[in-house]
């Protein structure tokens, strides 16, 4: 009875798919054997060009399996933390709508590489390669030199709030600059005021979830709408184009890279090129050291103050001075996630040789929550 009801089955399958003929044959064949007309089902049944997708997820061990939908970057597949191996790696991949013709703005977090940790230092330009929706809530300490013209000795804090809102897998907007920006130079009355903002948009060229490579691509546009009492909102906007790299080692260890430019619309501010490197280890399933090198060569003069020093990646003084200087940095620190969406970091970073900045040392606290 079974195999007549299976058999009842495929005759109703094949004459919605037009396959009358087939389905006659089978007709046909109803007076067989039970073994014949199964037989016959399995020869009648047209085969199928699909092909089984395979989803790996890299969430602290290697190559653990996700449940597949079947159909790659299906909603259910993201949800659960799973990347399709065959999401593809193509530069086009994710650029044209989807086959509803809408894009897929979900605006959840690509989770085929939660495995990664954020970049901590630099925050304004280290970009992580992975489209994300997060905000991250950024305390900076940093002291200033004694021996700095002008302002002597000092520091100045940064409480910022980061965002980033991933349109898909491939495109998400970014803010990376905001805030407010106390100042307590010695040799200046103290100050506060705005930070300027800087908005963008990041697109993911190659995601590879099977290598666990990423390579991103975008720009920041930092506009002046800040305090200038904290040297911010002079000149007219700054174009940040960056290029960002990502790559996993050993299950355990990932590298991200990145390099760009601060390239202001006149010539106010300082022109400057940044390059930056992240390498951390997964030390338990929740906590993992981090070791970052910052880097920023400046390649031309401002015109705003007549000092021989720069501000580094927060404060842009448009010294008419600048070019030659340069600043490299390293620091060392930690991540906790608490769990997929909530994780802490700390890091403490020195100068390894500087020419003309305001840095001497800096502490760099995060946290956020990733969607």
């Amino acid at each position: 009875m079974r195999e007549l009801i299976r058999i009842k089955f495929a005759i109703l399958l094949m004459l919605g798919q037009g396959l009358s003929v087939q389905a006659g044959e089978l007709l046909d064949q109803l007076s067989s054997p039970p073994a014949q007309l199964v037989e016959a089902v399995s020869d009648s049944i047209p085969s199928t060009d699909l092909q089984q997708v395979g989803c790996t997820v890299d969430s602290g061990s290697c190559g653990a399996a996700c449940q597949s939908s079947g159909s790659c970057g299906a909603m259910s597949d993201r949800a659960g933390g799973c990347g399709c191996d065959a999401a593809g790696t193509s530069l086009l991949a994710g650029w044209m709508p989807n086959s509803s013709g809408m894009l897929d703005l979900d605006l959840k977090s690509d989770r085929a590489f939660d495995g990664f940790i954020e970049p901590v230092t630099n925050s304004v330009f280290f970009e992580d390669p992975r489209s994300r929706t997060r905000l991250r809530f950024l305390f900076i300490n940093q002291t200033i030199p004694n021996s700095t013209p002008v302002l002597g000795g000092g520091d100045f804090q940064v409480y910022g709030l980061e965002a980033a809102f991933a349109l898909n897998e491939r495109w998400s907007i970014i803010a990376q600059k905001d805030g407010w920006i106390n100042l307590q130079a010695d040799g200046i009355p103290h100050q506060g005021g705005w930070a300027n903002l800087a908005t963008g948009l990041k697109y993911v060229l190659i995601r590879d979830v099977e290598n666990q490579f990423l390579l991103s691509t975008g720009f920041q546009y930092e506009w002046s709408n800040g305090s200038s009492d904290v040297f911010q909102g002079n000149g007219d906007g700054t174009w940040n184009p960056f290029l960002s790299a990502g790559k996993q080692f050993n299950c355990d260890t990932h590298l991200i890279t990145t390099i760009g430019a601060h390239l202001p619309s006149d010539n106010a501010d300082s022109s400057s090129l940044f390059y930056s490197m992240h390498v951390d280890h997964a030390l338990t399933e929740q906590l993992y050291g981090l070791v970052e090198l910052n880097g920023l060569h400046y390649i031309d003069d401002g015109s705003r103050l007549a000092v021989p020093f720069e501000g580094g990646d927060l404060l842009n003084l448009g010294s008419t001075n600048a070019e030659g200087n340069y600043l490299l940095t390293m620091a060392f620190g930690g991540t906790y996630k608490f769990n997929a969406n909530w994780e802490t970091a700390a890091a403490y970073e020195i100068p390894l040789a500087a020419k003309g900045d305001i840095f001497d040392d800096r502490l760099t606290f995060t946290l956020s929550f990733v969607y």
